[in-house]
């Protein structure tokens, strides 16, 4: 449940909206129109689950610039979406780096925050780099909305390392502040639970859900398209597959944002999102189509919350697109089984801001 929010409709102003009452439903005509719900206002949140890494000593962007999948040129003094990867191309984790006055701080998942610092300690030789879990020492931020880019002037004051969020549009500004600080940027309001949902519906993923260790592939987790790999930098661990399939130019699945519904494909406007109701989903459980019987299914869950996220084949997601617009007497739907047995109706849509990449 969101609180403190007041129910959305895209088809009226947002600004209108007073965000003192609870969020209970979010209504809107187009799935794309979810992406821009909470963008037009001042909101930031703190980001729990979220561990930092410090690296520093005289080779740390040299060791860094082999270990990720970025350019450590595309920091320019601030920060940038990257990952780390299996020598044989799969995530271990998409990750933040920032430089600092004396290094740079890696933000993962918290969840394989000790797994990356081992393989950063496995990596490290004799290169003269330090690495040091600092967690406990600082707290990661996100900060969205109008205001944010009054409040990228003042960042460096506010933050001990921060950088634009360019995953996707207006995504804002993400500061590691140190816990011995609370960040309190005026005219802002304070809304943890949206930034989950937010990321969800605009399509952006993050995280062990989204980027499953050991097994995704960047390209499928739109790492690319969120600008955290560069296909011209030097070598690095895992970029053999990685720049082979962008060279053949075909990716056949991505990471996509999806509806839950009880009951119906999903496709009836105008579309909703129930923020009282979760599904009892696992993350990575599979996606099937309903009533045909497949050997493989054509998607895979991701993060789970009112909305979703799913790596689903693109070709089957443009079919589901397309059937809403058309009176087609045999319409795909996509569902998913729920802790309990029961159907969850699942209903993908293609970001707007994806270039023509599909």
């Amino acid at each position: 449940m969101l609180r403190g929010l007041g129910a959305v409709s895209i088809s009226r102003s947002l600004s209108a909206v007073p965000f003192q009452r609870r969020l209970s439903t979010i209504t809107v005509q187009r799935p794309t129109d979810f992406e821009r719900v909470f963008d037009d206002h001042d909101q930031y949140a703190a980001l729990e689950g979220r561990a930092l890494l410090e690296v520093g000593g005289a080779d740390a962007t040299d060791f860094l610039q082999g270990m990720q999948c970025n350019d450590m040129a595309q920091i320019a003094g601030r920060g940038m979406l990257t990952g780390f990867l299996t020598p044989q191309g799969r995530m271990v984790a998409d990750a933040f780096v920032y430089a600092t006055g004396s290094g740079y701080m890696v933000e993962v998942d918290a969840r394989v925050g000790a797994h990356v610092q081992r393989l950063l300690a496995f990596y490290r030789l004799r290169a003269r780099v330090t690495v040091r879990d600092v967690s406990a020492e600082h707290q990661v931020w996100s900060v969205w909305g109008p205001g944010s880019a009054g409040l990228a002037r003042d960042a460096s004051s506010l933050a001990h390392a921060w950088t634009y969020d360019r995953r996707a549009p207006n995504m804002g500004l993400r500061l590691v502040v140190p816990r011995t600080r609370e960040l309190a940027p005026a005219g802002f309001a304070r809304h943890d639970p949206v930034y989950r949902l937010r990321r969800i519906l605009k399509g952006v993923g993050e995280g062990a859900d989204d980027f499953a260790r050991d097994a995704a592939v960047p390209l499928e987790c739109n790492l690319d398209i969120m600008q955290g790999v560069h296909f011209g930098k030097g070598c690095y661990v895992g970029q053999e597959l990685t720049i082979r399939t962008h060279h053949r130019g075909v990716v056949r699945k991505r990471l996509v944002p999806v509806l839950y519904s009880r009951a119906g494909d999903g496709t009836a406007t105008p579309l909703r999102v129930d923020c009282a109701w979760t599904p009892e989903l696992r993350p990575h459980a599979d996606v099937g189509r309903v009533g045909v019987a497949a050997r493989r299914a054509p998607g895979r869950l991701a993060s789970v919350a009112s909305a979703g996220l799913a790596l689903m084949r693109l070709e089957l997601v443009a079919q589901y697109e397309a059937q809403q617009h058309a009176d087609t007497a045999d319409k795909i739907a996509f569902s998913a089984t729920d802790a309990a047995g029961n159907r969850v109706f699942v209903s993908p849509w293609t970001p707007s801001w994806w270039p023509n990449c599909k």
